[in-house]
């Protein structure tokens, strides 16, 4: 992958794209056996910094690779593309809803901190995973470790 190409895209963005070697070291591996360098590690602050990201992917046919927390242990964030880590600027929760007991979160907000702000409100979000003071939404949601939801109404 051009380096300029890289870099043009990372004056369109909020947030930013490291594509040095420490940074591509440091994604290399997870909590698994395997390591594979990414061509560049993204941190986006917007919705729209990941668009700008998935349209560069796609027009440059480079794989995409979410990432939150990094506790996957089958090496399902790790690969030769452009990760996507969400942990740095995407972890707020955006709105609570008590009457519907609903909460839009970003994906880089860990559990037990959303957890912290339900309980004020008798709720809480399951289920109990071993990971749970680091683990994030959005990997939970993509590596399917929250089970699927119901909805009970």
């Amino acid at each position: 992958m051009d380096k300029n190409k890289i870099s043009i895209l990372n004056k369109e963005l909020n947030g930013e794209i490291r594509n040095d070697l420490l940074y591509k070291k440091l994604y290399a591996t997870d909590a698994s056996v395997y390591k594979k360098y990414p061509i560049a590690v993204a941190f986006p602050k917007t919705n729209s910094d990941i668009e700008k990201i998935i349209s560069f992917c796609l027009k440059e046919k480079v794989s995409i690779i979410p990432r939150a927390a990094g506790t996957s242990l089958a090496g399902q964030c790790v690969g030769s593309g452009i990760v996507i880590d969400v942990s740095k600027y995407l972890n707020k929760i955006i709105s609570f809803n008590k009457i519907n007991k609903t909460v839009t979160v970003q994906p880089g907000v860990i559990r037990d901190e959303l957890n912290l702000f339900l309980k004020k409100h008798g709720l809480f979000f399951g289920p109990n995973t071993s990971t749970s003071n680091y683990c994030m939404i959005g990997g939970m949601v993509g590596n399917n470790s929250s089970r699927m939801s119901y909805n009970y109404s």
